[in-house]
């Protein structure tokens, strides 16, 4: 018996084991069916996992999750057309302006353009015939006119208010000027006659660029003036003056940079008008020709007066864009600004503005102003001229005292033009900023330069700033300066930089503004009547160059000759 329940033990453990199990299934399932939940185990990282787990908390139980209700479609609805919206009126008038009431009605040119009526009368117009004229605005579509009809002055505007037949109105500027021919019109109208170098008159200028490609837009209308002669023998000596200006306000003249001071230069010993423009332009290249002064070319009238191809340019002045001498580098050794010449309208003043050196002579203080021999800026500047004159002379230790560079590039200037006036007797200027050493400059004057001046060296074998015959410039610092072999080497140096640069830019300055000028020359030389004669001490032959063309023909084949002569000199020719 004993035996036989020994072997149904390990029966009975599994029996009591399976029944186990089956009461614990039992158990297990019955509490899940009584909370109503069927646990059904969710794919890591689904959304109700990430959406129920918070760090450091237990998830709670999942939710159940409400289907979404159905959408009802939106019916689409058919674009429709925006409606058409009414157009503003706009103004409809064609503007057909015309002049009559006097002869020179037919011959004005009007064009209506940007809402101004620009009316060009020829120069030979008088202005009473102007004042005469009468303006009539026709065209289509015009239901009403309002303007001034006659009684007109040039370079004034006067306004024109032109109604439609749909009742809109545009307003107009009519204006009378000059009919420019290719170059600028500048018009100065005075308070009474300019007939002084020293005593100012009020005025008013105008000046009109649109009729050239270079200037156009780059006008002045009606600015203040006063306005006095100015000049030597161009003053002195000539029917054709030439003028300062000194504008009230600073103002841009032809797109120079701002300024009061002006002038208008005759040109009239020069028959080719050419000469000062190209002398300038080819100054400009040099670099070490610090300031150097832009001429233009313009027509010019005084009160309604044609005068025929004048310059017109910035002034040469002390001011830091043109001679600065006032830089502040060194208070202690003042800067001036130098004028080598004499005032023919003053007398000789010794010892006071005035003053000579052993070879150069009527040295004149323009900056600054000097009223006493014994001033100690007088005698400083004297001393140092002294210093350096000496040093020339000597031919050794100038550099101490000359800026030699810029004597280099004057000289070569001067030699190329010929400049025989401005050999160190008059048009001539040079200064010392602070600190600084002589400097020559800036150039000026070539209306008697380019073979056309009677005291020049005969055939031009010569430096006509060292060597002339003249005897106010046979003696000067470049005659010493010139037998310096060291001074010469830099000349030759630098003349074989600067050569093809020269010529190139004179003569396409001659093509250029021979082409510009050559419609107004004809009507300068109409007013004033020099062709073919002899003027003043010019050096031309008159007799075979008695065109204005052939004028110019001769200062091309003396630029060419001359060249040619400087390479002979310095031993560089080809």
């Amino acid at each position: 018996m004993i035996n036989v329940m020994k072997k149904m033990i390990p029966f009975m453990l599994a029996l009591i084991i399976v029944l186990a199990g089956i009461v614990l299934f039992i158990m297990i399932k019955t509490h899940y069916f009584e909370r109503g939940t069927v646990a059904t185990p969710s794919p890591k990282n689904s959304p109700i996992e990430i959406a129920s787990s918070t760090p450091g908390q237990e998830s709670a139980p999942p939710t159940d999750t409400p289907e979404p209700p159905e959408e009802t479609p939106v019916p689409t609805i058919a674009p429709t057309e925006p409606p058409t919206a009414t157009p503003e009126p706009t103004f409809s008038a064609i503007v057909d302006p015309v002049l009559s009431g006097a002869e020179i009605a037919g011959s004005i040119k009007v064009t209506v353009k940007d809402g101004l009526i620009d009316a060009k009368y020829p120069y030979n117009t008088k202005e009473t015939d102007i004042a005469k004229l009468r303006l009539e605005i026709g065209g289509e579509n015009i239901s009403n006119v309002s303007c001034q009809t006659e009684g007109f002055a040039p370079w004034q505007t006067y306004p024109v208010t032109v109604t439609d037949k749909n009742g809109l109105t545009e307003e107009f500027s009519f204006r009378l000027t000059p009919d420019g021919k290719n170059i600028p019109v500048v018009s100065i109208y005075t308070d009474g006659p300019v007939d002084s170098r020293i005593d100012y008159v009020g005025g008013t200028i105008y000046i009109d660029g649109d009729n050239t490609e270079d200037y156009a837009g780059k006008n002045l209308g009606g600015a203040s003036l006063k306005i006095r002669g100015r000049g030597n023998a161009s003053w002195e000596q000539t029917e054709k003056k030439s003028y300062r200006i000194k504008l009230d306000e600073k103002a841009s003249v032809l797109g120079l940079k701002k300024n009061k001071d002006w002038v208008l230069v005759s040109n009239h010993f020069d028959k080719s008008l050419l000469r000062n423009v190209v002398a300038h332009t080819m100054a400009q290249k040099m670099d070490y020709l610090y300031y150097t002064p832009t001429h233009i070319l313009v027509d010019f009238f005084l009160n309604g007066k044609y005068m025929g191809v004048y310059a017109i340019c910035d002034k040469i002045e002390e001011a830091k864009s043109k001679v600065n001498i006032y830089n502040g580098t060194a208070p202690d050794e003042p800067g001036f600004f130098i004028e080598i010449g004499w005032d023919y309208s003053h007398p000789y003043v010794r010892d006071r503005d005035y003053f000579d050196t052993d070879i150069i002579i009527r040295l004149f203080v323009k900056e600054p102003e000097i009223t006493s021999a014994n001033n100690a800026d007088m005698l400083y500047i004297k001393n140092y001229i002294k210093k350096a004159e000496q040093a020339m002379v000597a031919g050794k230790g100038y550099e101490e005292y000359i800026d030699v560079d810029n004597f280099v590039d004057w000289f070569i200037i001067a030699e190329l033009t010929n400049n025989t006036e401005m050999a160190f007797y008059r048009s001539c200027y040079f200064y010392k900023p602070e600190g600084g050493k002589l400097t020559l400059g800036p150039v000026w004057d070539f209306d008697m330069a380019f073979g056309n001046h009677s005291d020049d060296i005969k055939n031009y074998d010569g430096w006509a700033t060292a060597e002339a015959t003249y005897w106010l410039v046979n003696d000067t610092w470049m005659t010493y300066l010139v037998k310096d072999p060291a001074f010469m080497e830099k000349v030759r140096t630098r003349w074989l930089q600067v050569r093809d640069v020269l010529l190139e830019t004179a003569m396409s300055t001659i093509d250029r503004q021979y082409a510009l000028v050559a419609d107004s020359a004809e009507l300068n030389f109409k007013v004033w009547d020099i062709l073919g004669k002899q003027i003043g001490i010019g050096a031309v032959d008159y007799k075979i160059y008695n065109t204005y063309e052939k004028q110019v023909d001769y200062l091309r084949q003396f630029i060419t000759t001359r060249a040619a002569y400087i390479d002979k000199r310095l031993g560089t020719a080809g």
